[in-house]
């Protein structure tokens, strides 16, 4: 739910590798287009106002995090949109919340659509592979699995694969798109030989500062969990 753009260096050094349409200012618009931003001091220009997908603070800010926030300003670092043209700073977390839930992909695009003759969305199927046609290397449809059956989807104009981190690479290479030897040591005929998967990097966090306070302020797990905010959670 925390919602980061990523880093404009990032999609820049993609576009100078040879990916045309995956520089910072190519992607802009489309981050620009999915936002519906409440965030009320984002920076002019960056955000999103008319998307579909919720983008705001979390309604609850604890008294540590204030006080955080505080002492870092305090100390000369600049509260700055994380999402905006620079990550250096201090900032409380932007989500993609709304009212207080979580707005998923489901809420913010399909169920608005669920009346549309032309989106047909399979429940309890999972993706075995993009068939790609081996003479035009183009993906022409997928193979899916459902009640103990495989089905295939035939797809006029494009095929989007978006099973995230782990999942995409996989699909791939089971669709014969990946190392290639690798492929060929778990019996899948290679179609494309590609670096899949190798250039992975773990989304990690360091939990580099410790604090001690002579007050409640902080957040104890004890209390999350009493019954009272099992209540409370939506």
């Amino acid at each position: 739910m925390i919602y980061t753009r990523g880093n404009k260096r990032d999609f820049d050094s993609w576009a100078a590798d040879g990916n045309e349409g995956w520089s910072y200012k190519d992607v802009l618009p489309y981050f620009q287009k999915l936002e519906h931003s409440t965030v009320p001091d984002a920076y002019p220009g960056y955000a999103g106002k008319d998307g579909p997908l919720s983008v705001s603070y979390i309604p609850f800010k604890s008294q540590i995090a204030k006080l955080f926030v505080e002492a870092a300003t305090g100390s000369g670092i600049p509260y700055v949109d994380y999402n905006g043209p620079e990550q250096i700073g201090v900032s409380f977390i932007q989500s993609t919340t709304k009212n207080g839930y979580r707005d998923s992909t489901n809420a913010a695009y399909l169920y608005p659509l669920t009346n549309r003759t032309n989106l047909h969305v399979k429940k309890k199927s999972q993706v075995t592979k993009v068939l790609i046609d081996r003479d035009t290397k183009r993906a022409v449809g997928v193979q899916f699995y459902h009640n103990r059956k495989y089905y295939t989807v035939k797809a006029r104009n494009e095929v989007i694969l978006s099973a995230g981190a782990i999942g995409s690479p996989h699909i791939l290479m089971l669709s014969g798109v990946g190392p290639k030897r690798h492929l060929q040591e778990k019996g899948i005929k290679p179609i494309v030989d590609l670096p899949v998967g190798y250039n992975f990097q773990d989304h990690t966090a360091a939990g580099a500062l410790t604090f001690m306070v002579n007050n409640t302020s902080s957040m104890m797990l004890e209390r999350m969990l009493s019954l009272e905010h099992f209540m409370e959670y939506q």
